[in-house]
């Protein structure tokens, strides 16, 4: 009976923290799209692309690629 009785409390512990956890989950998606406006770009515009997040061949020093990459036509 104890062990039947701790599993219980564990397994109704568990739903809570996920129900928690999905909770917040849900706040924190709506508190970030709240933030988000409207691209201000529109199809056929030149853009500048950054270089954060693109990899570069070996043996190319990171501090002498350029930071932004274009113009670039946007096609959708």
């Amino acid at each position: 009976p104890g062990i039947r009785t701790f599993a219980q409390r564990m397994k109704l512990a568990i739903m809570g923290a996920h129900d928690s956890i999905i909770s917040a989950r849900v706040k924190q998606t709506q508190g970030a799209n709240r933030k988000q406006w409207p691209s201000p770009f529109q199809e056929q515009d030149f853009v500048y692309l950054s270089t954060k997040n693109i990899s570069y061949p070996k043996g190319l020093a990171r501090k002498l690629v350029p930071k932004w990459i274009g113009p670039y036509r946007i096609t959708k």
